[in-house]
């Protein structure tokens, strides 16, 4: 790698001032964290990262601690989980040689908020689905849900579909589609494309002091780890929160 007497001298000043290590941040080709989802998550929990300009021998640090990873779906996708014994603001970095890129803001958080539907600890890379679906009405359960003590979902989504579809697109009734969070009920909108997989759904928690929380997703093969389908037909969808980057996975059985 060239480098100019002025760099050279930059660098030589950032190793007095911070320490080598602090400044390698020069390498031969142009690296970056693109984004990473959610912006906040309690220690154990996975982060993705879009990365662009590394390989697969990277380390990957939340603020001084080395953190576990694995490869994502996407090219340049690196899903972390975040390290113990940090709280607060912390910096992400991602290093390779001389490559380093960090991204900072990150919030290690005690725990998860409690008004909104829970989600899980790791991150699904998503499959396409084995049956595509002839529809999106119905019972979905959160796959992150606790159970009352009957053993029924506290957290599901119930899904009114307004008929007939128009073309691909199946619409989602909103005054009928209701979002349960344990007691609290929250109304649902939307749409999904039966051919393009893709699903859209809007819950709206303005009734009960929240938000508008929207999401963009997909269809995809069930998970090993949900249970066991009742039906042929039982469908998965995996769902992101545009405000949090926070997966959602609903099942239906």
């Amino acid at each position: 790698m060239k480098t100019t007497p002025l760099l050279s001298a930059i660098f030589v000043l950032c190793c007095v001032v911070l320490g080598c290590d602090k400044c390698k941040n020069n390498c031969d080709g142009a690296v970056s964290i693109d984004a990473v989802q959610p912006g906040s998550n309690p220690a154990g929990y996975e982060v993705l990262l879009k990365t662009t300009g590394f390989s697969d021998s990277v380390q990957v640090v939340f603020g001084l601690e080395p953190a576990i990873w694995r490869k994502g779906g996407g090219v340049g996708d690196i899903i972390a989980t975040v390290p113990a014994g940090l709280a607060g603001n912390v910096e992400i970095s991602v290093e390779e040689g001389d490559c380093v890129a960090r991204s900072g803001g990150f919030i290690v958080s005690g725990t998860l908020p409690g008004d909104v539907q829970p989600f899980l600890s790791n991150i699904v890379i998503p499959m396409p689905p084995t049956n595509n679906p002839t529809g999106i009405g119905n019972v979905w359960i959160n796959a992150a849900t606790t159970f009352d003590a009957a053993g029924n979902a506290d957290q599901r989504i119930f899904i009114a579909q307004v008929f007939p579809p128009v073309g691909n697109i199946v619409t989602i009734d909103s005054t009928a589609s209701i979002e349960y969070n344990k007691l609290v009920e929250n109304p649902v909108s939307g749409f999904a494309n039966l051919v393009t997989l893709q699903v859209h759904l809007n819950i709206d928690r303005t009734l009960h002091g929240g938000t508008v929380e929207h999401f963009d997703g997909q269809f995809i093969d069930r998970p090993g780890f949900l249970p066991p389908p009742n039906s042929s037909g039982s469908q998965t969808i995996l769902l992101v929160s545009r405000e949090t980057g926070r997966q959602l996975l609903i099942y239906n059985q």
